[in-house]
């Protein structure tokens, strides 16, 4: 389990897979005598998928905010990019020809290829 300070007051945050790990431990170890109830199955069920959806919200805002730092309250199109290619797995530069938000991702299109924000390293003045 991971511990974080915020703000000075420690938290503790339980990601996705460890939840479903210690789920699984809990079913696993569970009394034959006492098994859990279907009602307490289906709420701890619940609770997973709420974790999870909660996680995909969180991915989901962590790349609009990128989105409108780097707009900076200006167009991105027409301005120079550079960004991690992961076909090359290298870093690469083009210029900024759209942006597209599929699914909940915010992309931008450079070189007619959808490259996610969170990919996005720099955006510059294309001189």
């Amino acid at each position: 389990m991971a511990v974080s300070s915020v703000g000075g007051v420690a938290s503790s945050a339980v990601n996705k897979d460890e939840f479903l790990k210690l789920f699984v431990a809990q079913l696993k170890n569970q009394s034959p005598l006492d098994p859990l109830k279907g009602h307490e199955f289906i709420a701890q069920l619940a609770q997973f998928s709420s974790v999870e959806q909660l996680t995909n919200l969180n991915t989901s805002f962590e790349d609009e905010f990128k989105f409108q730092q780097l707009l900076g309250g200006g167009d991105l199109i027409g301005k120079k990019a550079t960004y991690v290619d992961t076909t090359f797995g290298d870093t690469s530069e083009g210029v900024i020809q759209g942006s597209k938000i599929t699914d909940g991702t915010t992309s931008v299109i450079i070189q007619n290829r959808e490259i996610p924000i969170s990919n996005i390293t720099g955006i510059f003045e294309n001189n």
